[in-house]
């Protein structure tokens, strides 16, 4: 084997350790599509990072792209997960895929006195956007260092405080992967911050008389309690939240949403994530949730286990979720024809249904 062939095969042995041991909610793949990759460079001078050091995620992995094929088979990629998982097919758009990946890694930046981590940008002015793809180490070392806090203190971070990485994984952003922002949490109460991100993303991306403009300031969005997790006097706006160092994005921010969305559907099927039912109880095709799980004091192998391609090929009634998701989005639904559908099919809660816990189990 000559040496060129050795140091391709090296890296690509290096890469694919990097995939077996870095999950996030259902597993997903840092990778850029290649499209979001030319324009980021010819346009804004924006490398992506095309490989990764071999890095230990604790909790999260990013491996297959479960996320990125449910979301394609959502859009009618076919008919089974495995023909869906090239991060580069189109049935779903790069706005929708970028918005998928957003829940588990949005970028943000550190404030004023913050990000003092090795690899972070030394300089805050204009300040760096920091995501796995963008700055994977400072990402890297910032995420263990909360990981590791969450882990001695569990609700660190449940009152919002921290960066958006923080708290969306270990705090009262939770939601956003379909878990509880703490354990003792009654079931209803994770429900409707579920409803509220829904109706949320829904109307960014919806044209109809509830449209909520990119330009809005996350301080006056009208959603009962979402000033709960992004106050009043926030003046950043939408646009900011959902494309902050990924100018390209402006103009499929409606898409970004939708996949925002997308992902916390997904989720909620996840066993790291909820627990439902065993069967339908006949009101709706979809098992009803009967735990909202929660991240701090999770057992990280079990979790893994349940977020992976294999689980996920089981999902059968979230791939019909999906398909009935996208296909209102297509017929301009509103949210007030959207909400009873979420409320009573997809988030159903059972009768019976526990308080959240650290628990992992489908």
């Amino acid at each position: 084997m000559n040496s060129r062939i050795s140091k391709t095969t090296l890296i690509a042995w290096i890469y694919m350790l990097l995939l077996s041991s870095i999950a996030y909610s259902f597993e997903l793949t840092p990778l850029p599509t290649k499209g979001e990759q030319l324009i980021a460079k010819k346009k804004y001078r924006i490398l992506f990072r095309t490989t990764y050091p071999i890095i230990e995620f604790g909790l999260h992995n990013f491996s297959t792209p479960v996320h990125e094929a449910l979301t394609q088979l959502g859009h009618l990629c076919t008919d089974t997960i495995d023909d869906c998982t090239d991060v580069n097919l189109d049935f779903a758009n790069t706005g929708i895929i970028a918005g998928v990946r957003w829940n588990d890694d949005p970028p943000f930046q550190f404030k004023t006195g913050e990000g003092r981590y090795s690899g972070c940008p030394t300089q805050n002015s204009p300040p760096a956007t920091i995501s796995f793809a963008l700055n994977t180490k400072c990402w890297y070392n910032h995420f263990k260092d909360v990981s590791a806090i969450a882990d001695s203190k569990p609700n660190t971070y449940s009152t919002g405080k921290g960066t958006l990485l923080a708290r969306t994984h270990f705090g009262d952003l939770q939601f956003l992967h379909a878990m509880a922002l703490r354990t003792g949490v009654p079931p209803r109460e994770t429900q409707e911050k579920l409803l509220m991100w829904a109706e949320f993303t829904w109307r960014v991306q919806s044209k109809n008389r509830d449209y909520l403009p990119p330009g809005t300031r996350i301080g006056a969005v009208p959603i009962p309690k979402f000033q709960e997790h992004f106050p009043k006097n926030e003046e950043r706006t939408i646009e900011y939240l959902f494309t902050v160092g990924r100018p390209w994005l402006r103009l499929q921010i409606e898409d970004v949403a939708f996949g925002s969305l997308l992902h916390m559907i997904e989720d909620s099927f996840a066993g790291g994530h909820v627990s439902r039912a065993r069967v339908s109880d006949g009101t709706c095709s979809v098992p009803a949730i009967v735990e909202f799980h929660t991240y701090a004091g999770q057992p990280k192998a079990a979790h893994k286990e349940h977020d992976n391609l294999e689980h996920a090929r089981t999902k059968v009634a979230l791939i019909d979720v999906l398909k009935e998701i996208v296909k209102r989005r297509y017929e301009r639904q509103s949210w007030a024809d959207v909400r009873p559908y979420l409320e009573n099919c997809v988030f159903q809660v059972a009768v019976d249904a526990r308080k959240s816990s650290a628990t992992v189990g489908d």
